[in-house]
């Protein structure tokens, strides 16, 4: 089973039947390594550098939001 069409005839067996979203993961996966054997980057990095940046500030003000009603001082006993 380790030739080449035994293996694309497993994969085309093992997706019959899966729903739209499994099929659109085994899709974006596909593309992912067929970039990587073509030898380009198989993603953008620096997008994704920009997607984790907002992310993080986002995230910051998300919690400077949550927070800046904040009292701290210690409720009395």
């Amino acid at each position: 089973m380790d030739t080449a069409p035994d293996l694309e005839q497993l994969i085309t067996e093992g997706i019959k039947g899966l729903s739209a979203q499994y099929l659109s993961e085994v899709a974006d996966f596909v593309v992912f390594i067929r970039r990587r054997a073509m030898e380009q980057e198989p993603y953008d990095a620096e997008s994704i550098r920009q997607e984790l940046s907002l992310l993080d500030a986002r995230e910051r003000q998300h919690l400077e939001d949550e927070f800046a009603d904040f009292d701290q001082q210690l409720p009395e006993e």
